[in-house]
């Protein structure tokens, strides 16, 4: 019979491939996000908006998952845990600062052209990039070797 700790580690890596996945074709899509307003575009945000159905709840149960393995395991005592916490809340404070132009212009799709252009001309898709993948790699880091 596995342990609650053992379903809870079950559910947050599940959890976790389903936002990177979710939260990849978001991401991925703000990179096409280039040129003039068409069609595509408002495809790419479409599609941005329907994956973040997917990706919010799953970051939820990665942060709900992750408190709860911290104190029904031996870590609540250690800082890694609470360091991996801090460093996601930081991150996704200045992952929501940086996606606001993505947010407004989905918030656009039925004005004109030109009311989309004008939300995405102030996006900096590779500032999130530049912010997002070393936050990754020391979360990882962080869940992998838990150094304090």
């Amino acid at each position: 019979m596995s342990s609650l700790y053992t379903w809870l580690l079950f559910i947050h890596v599940l959890a976790v491939a389903t936002f990177l996945f979710a939260h990849g074709v978001s991401g991925g899509a703000s990179l096409l996000l280039r040129g003039p307003v068409s069609n595509q575009t408002r495809s790419l945000l479409r599609l941005s908006q329907q994956s973040s159905f997917l990706s919010n709840p799953a970051i939820l149960v990665v942060i709900i998952t992750g408190v709860w393995m911290t104190l029904a395991g031996p870590w609540s005592g250690k800082v890694w845990p609470w360091a991996s916490l801090a460093l996601l809340i930081v991150v996704f404070a200045a992952m929501v600062y940086v996606a606001r132009p993505y947010y407004m212009a989905r918030d656009a799709m039925k004005e004109p052209d030109e009311a989309i252009a004008a939300r995405l001309a102030s996006a900096k898709p590779m500032l999130a990039l530049w912010i997002g993948v070393p936050a990754l790699v020391m979360l990882f880091g962080l869940m992998a070797f838990k150094p304090f």
